[in-house]
């Protein structure tokens, strides 16, 4: 029988990057995430779109429809499926969760994906799905 590839994931130890309200963004810390099948050990290099995204800005929004891009970043980052990223942090932090439900309800469609930039992440590898602690 052959053995299964060994476990990759991303432990999250810092304040990742990110649109959302700080508190919201430090219920992360702590969490071990599974990253996609696809993704390399290394990070990759994204373009993340900030700024406009958030419905409830009343200024992004009309900036969007006067034709405006919404500024760019590059960072290093490592993607994890967004549904199940989100369903782990529901039982880590039901407040955080409760807002990305909220603010962000696209990323629970299952092609969705995060990225959580490799400055706030320890890549571990294991024989199996670690447990993750609140």
């Amino acid at each position: 029988m052959a053995s299964l590839p060994p476990w990759r994931g991303i432990r999250i130890g810092s304040i990742p990057r990110g649109e959302a309200p700080l508190a919201i963004r430090r219920a992360w810390i702590g969490l071990t995430l599974p990253l996609l099948e696809t993704a390399p050990s290394a990070p990759e290099t994204m373009v993340v779109e900030i700024g406009f995204r958030n419905p409830a800005g009343l200024l992004s929004a009309l900036k969007q429809r006067l034709g405006f891009k919404p500024p760019t970043a590059i960072w290093q980052a490592y993607t994890v499926q967004a549904a199940s990223a989100l369903r782990l942090l529901e039982n880590h932090s039901p407040e955080a969760a409760r807002w990305w439900r909220q603010n962000t309800p696209w990323l629970y469609q299952p092609a969705q994906v995060l990225a959580f930039d490799a400055d706030c992440c320890e890549l571990v590898f294991g024989e199996r799905v670690p447990a993750n602690e609140p």
